[in-house]
């Protein structure tokens, strides 16, 4: 999505001091969310398992890849590389387990996060056997020594199944008039840009690459403005390269290897606990029907607009002289009109066309978190499913079949009105100031959220803000290598940036 330019536009304090203009477009979703959720997209479409992520800097992308999703394909093992020790402790925080993880929200499957400290230049032996690697806006920042190596590493020695890059389309910068593409003057995006390539260009090096090693390659990009212009291209442009021959990959190099073939210093390890309590089938059947009865669909009840709450009262459906036995005398001006079914008794239950009982889909129930810790895998949900006397399966269309009227749903619904949130695992708890929260979820203030029902991990805590105040106070020298800026500024990722994003 884009958003026009304003007058009064906040400006990013980042190292894009020549992106920083009032008339610039504005992408919303921010351009590196766009480019890190296009990402994940691709790893899930390739059932990528085990990824790396080359210039993980604050771990704007790993953060998002620890989200267990309810695919068949969980991301089990993560390894990010960066060279600046501050920004892999940032790392390290960021990819901390969140309070809301714990407890009874453990996930399902095991997850190991590795931070090293290293240079791409350099191959690792413990980073093959990876399914996926991903360099998002790494490859600009590095100098010639470095970049001629890149390939050597990644699809030389590496070999992993499939490697996603991305760097900015400098076609793009005609929409960034203060950076004078195309003029003599001409500047790049980002201060410490070595270059900035256009598709063709890009196009080139990836397929010289993919040809020399083996993998074939196919392009796309994030990051487009109102009536898309195929000759100018999208912001940020995407080279998506698959092994042709993954059963030829190496096999992974235990951790006994010397130094020679591991140079990668491992600056931290975390392990995600996992639920681990053991449950009978029969246990976990009665789980399955509880959550089917919770969740099934249901015939709304009538609306009673006699009655201040709007909820259906027991002695009418909606006819106004009743209401918990009560007679209400109604003024002139309240009488109901002749197109009002006053006729209406308890005896016909209201409908709606829109609505099928006695069927729910399989991925209504699979979704429940407590329904995946028991059942692990969609095929052990399926196979407790087989069991039950109650529903029968549709597999291939995905549904869960079964009889509305039989009593265990009507006892199911008797017991579901009892005295509301005695459950405390469907119940939120009551805070002091009387409103409904789950205050497990909420951490404090400085838990950074994106859109909604979105939660982003950010690093937080007194390093982060003293890595912060030093960003704001001076900027950083370049390092001699010139190519460890690998990634976003802490800043621009953070809650201390615009809502936007400059063309970066």
């Amino acid at each position: 999505m884009y958003f026009p330019p304003t007058a009064n536009s906040a400006t990013s304090s980042t190292a894009d001091s020549a992106c920083d203009a009032d008339d610039e477009p504005r992408f919303y979703p921010p351009l590196w969310q766009q480019r890190r959720n296009l990402a994940r997209r691709i790893l899930d479409e390739n059932h990528s398992t085990s990824v790396i992520d080359f210039g993980c800097g604050e771990a704007a992308l790993m953060s998002l890849l620890v989200w267990e999703t309810t695919g068949d394909y969980p991301i089990t093992h993560l390894a990010g590389v960066e060279l600046i020790e501050d920004r892999l402790q940032l790392a390290r925080e960021a990819c901390q387990p969140q309070d809301f993880e714990l407890g009874s929200n453990l996930r399902v499957n095991k997850l190991t996060i590795d931070l090293y400290q290293g240079s791409v230049d350099q191959p690792d032996q413990r980073f093959i056997g990876f399914d996926a690697l991903v360099c998002l806006e790494v490859v600009e920042h590095l100098d010639p020594p470095v970049l001629e190596k890149f390939w050597s590493v990644v699809l030389g020695t590496l070999k992993p199944k499939l490697v996603i890059v991305s760097t900015p389309n400098a076609e793009f910068n005609i929409y960034f008039p203060q950076l004078n593409y195309g003029k003599p003057n001409a500047i790049f995006r980002n201060d410490d840009h070595r270059f900035e390539w256009t598709r063709q260009e890009f196009q080139d090096w990836c397929n010289a690459a993919a040809g020399q090693y083996g993998y074939n390659v196919t392009y796309t990009g994030a990051g487009a403005l109102p009536g898309y212009n195929p000759e100018v291209g999208l912001c940020t442009q995407f080279a998506i390269l698959h092994n042709l021959n993954p059963s030829q990959a190496p096999e992974p190099v235990s951790l006994g290897a010397n130094a020679v073939d591991q140079p990668y210093r491992l600056f931290s390890r975390v392990e995600y606990p996992i639920y681990k309590e053991q449950h009978s089938d029969s246990e976990i059947l009665e789980y399955l029907h509880e959550k089917i009865a919770l969740v099934r669909p249901r015939l709304p009840e009538p609306y009673d607009e006699t009655e201040e709450t709007g909820y259906y009262n027991e002695a009418s459906y909606g006819h106004p002289s009743g209401g918990h036995g009560e007679n209400y005398s109604l003024n002139p001006s309240d009488e109901p009109d002749n197109n009002t079914s006053s006729d209406i008794t308890p005896d016909d239950p209201p409908s709606d066309p829109n609505i099928e009982l006695g069927v729910i889909s399989l991925e209504d129930i699979w979704i429940i978190l407590g329904v995946r810790q028991r059942c692990k895998t969609r095929a052990g949900l399926m196979r407790i499913l087989n069991q039950s006397s109650l529903v029968r399966i549709e597999q291939e269309a995905g549904l869960i079949r079964f009889d509305e009227d039989n009593p265990y749903w009507k006892e199911a619904d008797r017991s579901l009105e009892a005295p509301l949130y005695q459950d405390d695992e469907l119940s939120p708890s009551r805070s002091e100031n009387d409103d409904w929260s789950d205050s497990s979820f909420y951490k404090d203030e400085q838990d950074n959220f994106e859109e909604e029902g979105e939660v982003e991990r950010k690093p937080y805590g007194l390093e982060y803000q003293h890595y912060i105040d030093q960003e704001e106070q001076v900027d950083a020298p370049l390092e001699e290598s010139g190519w460890s800026a690998w990634h976003e500024s802490p800043v621009t990722c953070s809650e201390h940036s615009p809502e936007w994003y400059s063309p970066k």
